[in-house]
């Protein structure tokens, strides 16, 4: 699992081989109109009213108005965001509007030189059928006014960084979409969701939409049984295929990705009164990981990814220092992927059996998973196992049902108190709980 920062502190959730976000509030830098005629001044309603258009023009379906906000001399920026528009256009989108974020740099001279200056302008959005709540993708434009009685032009266009940076945080917020980057864009119908591709991987897209659609129908049918029906959960999802870990750390994010799949968290963009902090998800995939040589494998990664973003939405986003216990996300994910099958064939399985043996870096000691030894020394798969048989003991003595309630009392729990959450739900102390636990891992790696 990588951690995504931006606004407060949001978190991706992946499967590897070996989430607490606010909305934004948008800043207002006033510049005052109050100079004379020969000064250069742009004005918020002047930048407001650009915006406005743009959001109207892609709606409208209107190429040349949405690309006339750009400088027409700069012709490589023009062609990318006319590629920029076609892609968006492909997308079923609910709802698309861009709204005014923060402004930095001058942006008036009363000396009647020209202004340069950088504007932050979220791309809000909701993709039909799949968010809950609209969501948004920053960007950050340059914005320059050549003289008193010169357009307003955006210069240059990248992704905006966060508000708030820290620790493995993406470098932008949720930028870039494949549509920033992609040539062309193909999306292909998987069940109640889509999957993104390039217009290249159209074949393998298609060739993989089963997969995701049994994954998602799967989830569903699972939490149509055992869930709470009154928790908010979405009927689609969107996925997107990638190839390498440099394409999966650059989609909706800027990171170093060592996953071979990402479920990323997307803040809600809601009026107040809206307690639901996350409004959708945005699943990405390595093509090029093993999970993608056998379509059981394909189906495993779809399921473990898709159960993330199952339960996003009950998520409470608020900030804690260690987020969430990840052997409860994690394994949560892991035992939906996984529950119909032995566990002794799991492709951890001879992983749990050298580390109950004594052969990893660390040796089983009855304890769960840390979020401080996660990843420790190569030891992230056989903790990926422990989380997974966690809710495989959870799920055999308390029922599928006490599983998923707990696991709703972990989600929307501050993160530190995940842990504590879900004891409560079973009615267990963490001491108890895991002695009975380690017994249990040691019967069925036996």
């Amino acid at each position: 699992m990588s951690l995504v920062l931006v606004i407060a502190v949001g978190a991706a959730v992946g499967l590897v081989i070996r989430g607490r976000n606010v909305s934004p509030a948008p800043e207002k830098t006033e510049a005052s109109g109050q100079a004379d005629p020969a000064a250069v001044v742009v004005t918020d309603e002047e930048i407001t009213k650009l915006v406005e258009q743009h959001s109207k023009a892609l709606t409208s379906g209107d190429v040349n108005a949405y690309t006339s906000i750009f400088d027409k001399q700069n012709a490589a920026l023009v062609r990318d965001q006319r590629k920029l528009f076609a892609n968006l256009r492909k997308v079923p989108l609910a709802e698309a509007a861009y709204r005014v974020l923060r402004r930095e740099g001058r942006a008036e001279d009363t000396f009647g030189r020209a202004v340069k200056f950088t504007q932050d302008v979220a791309f809000v959005h909701r993709l039909s059928g799949i968010d809950l709540r609209p969501v948004s993708e920053w960007y950050r434009w340059t914005m320059e006014k050549t003289s008193a009685n010169a357009p307003l032009a955006v210069t240059k266009v990248e992704g905006a960084p966060p508000t708030i940076l820290g620790g493995e945080g993406s470098k932008t917020v949720y930028y870039p979409g494949p549509w920033d980057i992609w040539p062309d864009i193909s999306i292909t119908r998987a069940g109640a969701g889509m999957i993104m591709a390039r217009t290249e991987d159209s074949a393998l897209a298609k060739r993989i939409a089963p997969m995701v659609a049994k994954a998602a129908q799967r989830n569903l049918d699972f939490w149509k049984r055992n869930g709470d029906p009154s928790a908010p959960v979405p009927s689609g999802f969107a996925v997107a295929l990638v190839k390498g870990q440099t394409q999966l750390g650059n989609l909706f994010r800027k990171q170093k990705a060592d996953e071979a799949g990402v479920s990323i968290p997307m803040p809600s963009w809601v009026t107040s009164g809206d307690d639901m902090r996350i409004g959708g998800t945005r699943v990405v995939m390595d093509t090029s990981s093993p999970f993608f040589d056998s379509s059981a494998e394909m189906l495993e990664i779809s399921t473990h990814e898709l159960a993330h973003s199952l339960l996003a939405s009950v998520d409470s986003a608020q900030f804690s220092l260690f987020g969430k216990a990840k052997w409860i996300v994690e394994g949560f994910a892991e035992y939906v992927a996984n529950r119909d099958n032995p566990i002794n064939r799991n492709i951890r399985y001879q992983t749990g059996r050298a580390y109950l043996a004594g052969q990893l870096a660390t040796s089983f000691t009855g304890a769960l998973p840390s979020n401080m030894t996660w990843d420790y020394k190569g030891m992230t798969s056989a903790n990926y196992l422990m989380g997974h048989l966690a809710m495989r003991y959870i799920a055999e003595r308390y029922g599928e049902r006490e599983l998923t309630e707990g696991m709703i009392a972990a989600y929307r729990a501050p993160g530190d108190d995940s842990e504590t959450a879900l004891f409560k739900v079973l009615g267990v102390s963490k001491t108890n709980f895991e002695r009975q636990w380690a017994s249990y891992v040691r019967r069925q790696l036996a």
